[in-house]
């Protein structure tokens, strides 16, 4: 799942979606999600502030905690997790340069607004692939 009005969200969402040959990532938008109620589990002020990724069973990770996990999902993306999560200083880097461009979304005009927005993406396709991404 995506903000599907914001730029960066919408750019990133591209890219994973060209790197995930395996098609193991699906995608809708926050909108639909939260009509869906998809992301209950998360804080209402928090929803719409930070990347998530679900798993099958329904786990949520938010942030840069869900990155490694991300990267994992896709080819040869298992080695850079592992990198990531191993190499000293792995995690904090990551968060830094997520802090970063999260940022992005917070200053541009893509800043979301309950009630707002469009639903891309069906619900049916949600679950179709293993994991969905949520931004």
């Amino acid at each position: 799942m995506y903000d599907a009005d914001c730029g960066p969200c919408t750019r990133f969402k591209r890219l994973v979606d060209f790197l995930d040959s395996y098609q193991r990532i699906g995608f809708t938008s926050l909108t639909e999600a939260d009509g869906e109620g998809i992301l209950n589990t998360v804080p209402a002020l928090l929803r719409h502030r930070s990347y998530h990724l679900i798993s099958p069973a329904g786990e949520v990770l938010s942030g840069a905690k869900a990155i490694p996990t991300l990267v994992g999902l896709l080819p040869t993306g298992s080695l850079v997790s592992k990198f990531i999560t191993r190499a000293p200083g792995g995690l904090r880097a990551t968060g830094f340069v997520y802090a970063v461009l999260s940022r992005l979304h917070d200053t541009g005009s893509c800043q979301y607004k309950p009630g707002q927005g469009h639903a891309h993406g069906s619900t049916k396709e949600l679950f179709e692939r293993p994991f969905d991404f949520i931004r």
